[in-house]
C-alpha cells in the first residue's frame, strides 16, 4: 500500500511538471497552436527556450521569414514581465510551395519556432506567467488571417530540467539551417541575374539540386527559375533572378539559406564584383543556356551581349522576319493587295496609309505585350504566344478570318475600310481600313517564333516593365517597316506588278488563302479542345456565312434603306449570338477535353517531364527535347523535315537519345518555368542533355544536319 501511494505520487509529481511546462493547444484558422517550453522551469540569470508549435490542417501551409511572392510571416507579440527579453525566431527551413502560379516560401504539417527567452537576474515570484499574442496568414487555395493567445505558466527554481516536449525542440533543430558551410560561396550581379559561386574541396562532388532562399524580400524573384550549371563537379554556378526593384545595398550583404534536398546551410556569400568577368568560357562543363551548339547564334549572341542596343535591334530584325513567316502571309496579301489599288495616291497620302498601319501594328504589340507582362505580375506562367491558348481569342479570329474570306471572294462588299479594295471609300476609311490591317497583321504575327524573336521575347518578358514594352514595340515597328518603307517612297511601288482586271481574280485567290488560315486555326483549337471544340466553330462559321450572304443579298446600296437596315441588324446579330454560343462551348470542350499523351505505345517519342529528364540522365542516356506547339508553325515545319524523319530517328538510335516532346499547346505552368529558365518566352525550343550533365541549345529551324552536328559535338 505505502509503495503504491509513492507510485501515485510520483505520478502527480510529473503530471503538474507537465502541465507546468505547456498550455493547453489552442484551435485558430486551420490550426492547432501551443505555447511550450523546452525546460521544466525558469533558472533567474539563464536563457530557456520557449516554441510556439503549429500543427497545421492538411494541404494549407503558413510562411517563412521572406514568404515568398505572396504572403505574411507569423508574427509574435510578447507580453512577458519586466526584466524578460526576448530572442529574435529561430526559423526552421523553408520548402517552396506553389499557390496559384506563384512560389511561396513556408511550412506545411508541423512546425516548431524556438524562441530564446532571458531571465532577470532576480525573481522574486515562485511562477512566472508568459502570454504570446500570435498573428499570422494561413494558406490553401484562399489565404485567411489567423490570431491566437497562448499562455504559459512556469515555476521558477534553482535548476531545471528537460521537460517532456524536449523531443519537440529537437525535432525543430533537425530543420533549422546548419551553420556549418561545407562551402565556399561569392557572388556578382551580372545583368538582371544574381550568380552565386559555389566551390567545394576537389574530393567533394557538389549536389544537383541547390536552391538559394534570400532571407529578405525584394532581393531576389522568388518565381523565376534558379539554374545550377556546373564548371567542374566541385564547383557551380547558381542563377537566381533579381527582383524588379531590388535594392543594391542589401545585395552587397545578402543572407539566407542554401538548400539541397533535405539538407541546408546558413549561407552568407562575400559580393565580389566581376567575379565572372576574368573567367574563360572554356572553363564551362554546363550551363543551362548553352550557346556552344547553335551555329548560327554568333550573330544574335553578339547583339545580345550588347544590352539594350542589342536586344532591340534583334527586336526590329525578328519583327522585320516575321513578314514572311505563314501565319502573316493571308494579312501581308491583302496589305499588298491594297498598295496595288492606291498607286495613284499622292506621297502625303501614302505616307498616312503606311503611318495608319504602323500604328495599328505598333499599338497592337504593345497592348499584348502590356496583357502579357501585367498576367505575368499576377503570377501567370505564360509567353509569348498566349493568346493561341485562349480559346476566345482563336473563335474571335477565325470569325474574322472567315468574314475577310467571304468578302474577297464576292459574297459581300464593304469596301476599304476592311480589306483597303476599294479606292473610291472616303479617306477616312481608306486610314482606318489601314490601321486595322496592321492590328490584324499584328494579332496574326505576334505569336509567331521567327528567328530572333525567340531569345529577345524571353528578355522581353524578364525584364522591368518599360523595356519590355520598348522591345515589343521595336518588334512591331519591324514588322511593319516593309509597308512604311513603300510609304515614305511611293515609287517602290512602281516595281510590283501593275494593277488590271487580273486583281479580281488575285482578290478572291487570297480569300482561298484566309480559308486555309481558317482550317489551320481549326487544327489549332482541335488539339486543345479536341472534336467538340472544332464542331462548336464549325457550327459558328456556318451562322456567320448566313449572315454574311444576307448582308450580301439585302444590304447591297441598290436596296431599300429599311432592306439595308434589317440586313445589318440581322446579319449582326447572327454574327453576335453565333460568336457567344461559340465561345462557350469552345471553353466548356477546352476544359473537359482530357489531353492524352499523343505519343503510342512502341514510338520514339515519350512526353517531357522533368521527372522524365532526370530519370534518363540517372541512366547515363542523353535527352532530346522539343518544345512545341500545334499552332507553331514553325514546330509543325520542322517536325516534318528534320525531327519526325527516318533519318533523324535512326541518329537518335544511333546515339541512344531519350526524345520527350514538351507539348505547349495548351497552358502547362511547367513547360512555360522551363522555357524561362532558357531565356526563352515561347516555342519552339530544342535542347539536348548530354550524359555527362552538359546542355546544348540548338537553333529555331532545324536539319538533320544541324541535329546531327549537335550530337557529334557533344558526344565525340
Amino acid at each position: 500500500m505505502h509503495s503504491l501511494r509513492k507510485i501515485l505520487l510520483l505520478l502527480l509529481l510529473s503530471a503538474a511538471s507537465f502541465f507546468s511546462a505547456s498550455a493547453q493547444s489552442v484551435r485558430a484558422e486551420h490550426a492547432d497552436l501551443e505555447l511550450i517550453s523546452e525546460t521544466d522551469a525558469i533558472v533567474p540569470g539563464e536563457v530557456f527556450n520557449l516554441a510556439v508549435k503549429f500543427q497545421i490542417d492538411p494541404h494549407w501551409h503558413i510562411y517563412w521569414k521572406n514568404p515568398g511572392s505572396s504572403g505574411l510571416p507569423p508574427d509574435i507579440t510578447w507580453e512577458l514581465p519586466e526584466g524578460f527579453i526576448p530572442g529574435d525566431i529561430q526559423w526552421p527551413a523553408p520548402k517552396r510551395i506553389e499557390l496559384g502560379g506563384l512560389i511561396n516560401y513556408g511550412y506545411e504539417d508541423v512546425v516548431s519556432f524556438i524562441v530564446p527567452i532571458q531571465a532577470p537576474e532576480i525573481l522574486n515570484t515562485p511562477s512566472v506567467l508568459i502570454k504570446a499574442d500570435l498573428f499570422y496568414l494561413i494558406c490553401e487555395e484562399v489565404c485567411l488571417p489567423g490570431e491566437a493567445s497562448l499562455e504559459l505558466s512556469l515555476p521558477v527554481a534553482e535548476s531545471s530540467q528537460q521537460s517532456a516536449q524536449a523531443e519537440i525542440f529537437d525535432a525543430a533543430r533537425r530543420s533549422h539551417p546548419l551553420t556549418d558551410m561545407p562551402f565556399r560561396l561569392s557572388s556578382s550581379t551580372v545583368g538582371n541575374q544574381w550568380v552565386l559561386q559555389i566551390e567545394a574541396d576537389d574530393a567533394t562532388s557538389l549536389p544537383s539540386d541547390l536552391y538559394f532562399y534570400a532571407a529578405l524580400e525584394g532581393i531576389l524573384d522568388p518565381d523565376a527559375v534558379q539554374t545550377l550549371s556546373f564548371l567542374s563537379e566541385s564547383k557551380a554556378r547558381l542563377s537566381a533572378g533579381l527582383a524588379a526593384t531590388f535594392d543594391a545595398i542589401a545585395i552587397e550583404t545578402i543572407e539566407g539559406v542554401l538548400q539541397s534536398n533535405e539538407t541546408s546551410w546558413i549561407a552568407s556569400p562575400s559580393l565580389v564584383e566581376g567575379l565572372f568577368d576574368a573567367e574563360t568560357e572554356s572553363e564551362v562543363v554546363v550551363t543551362a543556356q548553352s550557346d556552344q551548339a547553335e551555329p548560327s547564334g554568333g550573330f544574335e549572341d553578339r547583339l545580345l551581349s550588347l544590352g539594350l542596343p542589342g536586344w532591340l535591334a534583334l527586336a526590329f530584325l525578328g519583327g522585320l522576319i516575321l513578314n514572311v513567316m505563314p501565319c502573316v502571309l493571308p494579312v501581308l496579301s491583302l496589305k499588298v493587295f491594297s498598295l496595288l489599288k492606291h498607286t495613284g495616291q499622292s506621297r502625303k497620302e501614302s505616307i498616312l496609309h503606311g503611318g495608319a498601319y504602323s500604328v495599328g501594328v505598333i499599338a497592337s504589340f504593345l497592348i499584348l505585350a502590356a496583357a502579357l507582362l501585367g498576367l505575368r505580375a499576377l503570377g501567370e506562367q505564360i509567353g509569348w504566344g498566349f493568346q493561341l491558348q485562349s480559346p476566345g481569342f482563336i473563335v474571335l479570329l477565325s470569325i474574322v478570318f472567315f468574314l475577310f474570306g467571304l468578302n474577297l471572294m464576292g459574297v459581300f462588299e464593304i469596301g476599304s475600310s476592311l480589306v483597303g479594295a476599294d479606292s473610291g471609300m472616303a479617306q477616312r476609311s481608306d486610314l482606318l481600313g489601314s490601321f486595322g490591317m496592321g492590328i490584324l497583321a499584328a494579332v496574326v504575327g505576334a505569336p509567331c517564333m521567327g528567328p530572333m524573336v525567340a531569345s529577345v521575347s524571353g528578355i522581353a518578358i524578364q525584364a522591368n516593365a518599360l523595356t519590355g514594352l520598348l522591345i515589343f514595340g521595336v518588334m512591331g515597328a519591324g514588322l511593319a517597316s516593309p509597308f512604311m518603307l513603300l510609304a515614305v517612297f511611293p515609287k517602290l511601288v512602281a516595281y510590283l506588278p501593275k494593277p488590271g482586271l487580273w486583281m479580281e481574280s488575285v482578290k478572291q485567290f487570297m480569300g482561298f488563302l484566309l480559308m486555309a488560315a481558317v482550317v489551320f486555326l481549326l487544327w489549332v483549337v482541335g488539339g486543345q479542345g479536341g472534336s467538340d471544340a472544332i464542331m462548336a466553330i464549325v457550327i459558328v462559321l456556318l451562322i456567320v456565312a448566313v449572315a454574311a450572304w444576307i448582308y450580301g443579298r439585302w444590304a447591297a446600296p441598290v436596296r431599300s434603306r429599311k432592306s439595308q437596315w434589317i440586313a445589318r441588324v440581322l446579319a449582326l446579330v447572327l454574327i453576335l449570338g453565333g460568336g457567344a454560343y461559340s465561345l462557350g462551348q469552345a471553353e466548356a470542350a477546352f476544359a473537359n477535353y482530357a489531353e492524352s499523351n499523343n505519343v503510342e505505345e512502341g514510338e520514339q517519342w515519350g512526353a517531357w517531364s522533368r521527372e522524365a529528364v532526370d530519370e534518363a540522365l540517372a541512366q547515363g542516356k542523353p535527352v532530346f527535347i522539343d518544345f512545341t506547339a500545334s499552332w507553331c508553325l514553325i514546330c509543325q515545319v520542322n517536325k516534318k523535315v528534320a525531327l519526325r524523319t527516318e533519318a533523324t530517328t535512326t541518329l537518335f538510335e544511333e546515339y541512344d537519345v531519350v526524345a520527350l516532346e514538351a507539348d505547349w499547346t495548351r497552358r502547362d505552368q511547367a513547360i512555360a518555368e522551363e522555357l524561362e529558365a532558357f531565356g526563352r518566352a515561347g516555342v519552339p525550343l530544342y535542347v539536348l542533355y548530354h550524359p555527362d550533365g552538359g546542355t546544348s541549345v540548338l537553333p529555331q529551324s532545324l536539319t538533320n544536319g544541324i541535329i546531327r552536328d549537335a550530337f557529334e559535338n557533344a558526344f565525340n
